[in-house]
């Protein structure tokens, strides 16, 4: 009997990486939730830069109200609700986008680079700053 050898489907990735979601989804993969994990890191606040189109999610500190409880199940996927943030920036693609991402560890913040074909135009009204009232 002659054996055939079985071609592995999948790998250990060491690159991270965030996707997108249509349903206001961010998801992360396995190296990201590594490092999120790495870096004690159970909340993110969500950040954007308009004019590079880079979002980041950087860790937040206990208790800061702006901050989006990260899911990260056995460092395998790690996934949070975003939807009001992706319709603040903009994003408006029809299927899942994976993007890859840069770890600062000096920040505990992923970073990642938007296309911008699938962001449209925001109104102008100035910069938005935050109110001391809630």
């Amino acid at each position: 009997m002659a054996y055939e050898k079985f071609a592995r489907t999948s790998v250990r990735v060491e690159t991270p990486t965030l996707s997108l979601v249509p349903d206001g989804r961010i998801t992360v993969n396995a190296a990201a939730c590594r490092l999120l994990a790495g870096a004690g890191v159970k909340a993110v606040v969500l950040l954007w830069d308009e004019l590079t189109h880079r979002i980041a999610l950087k860790a937040a500190p206990k208790g800061d109200r702006d901050a989006f409880a990260i899911s990260i199940t056995g460092l395998h996927s790690g996934s949070l609700r975003a939807k009001s943030f992706l319709t603040y920036i903009g994003w408006n693609a029809p299927r899942r986008q994976t993007l890859p991402a840069t770890w600062s560890e000096s920040e505990k913040m992923l970073e990642a680079m938007l296309p911008p074909a699938f962001l449209k135009a925001r109104p102008r009204h100035g910069p938005q700053t935050k109110g001391t009232s809630r």
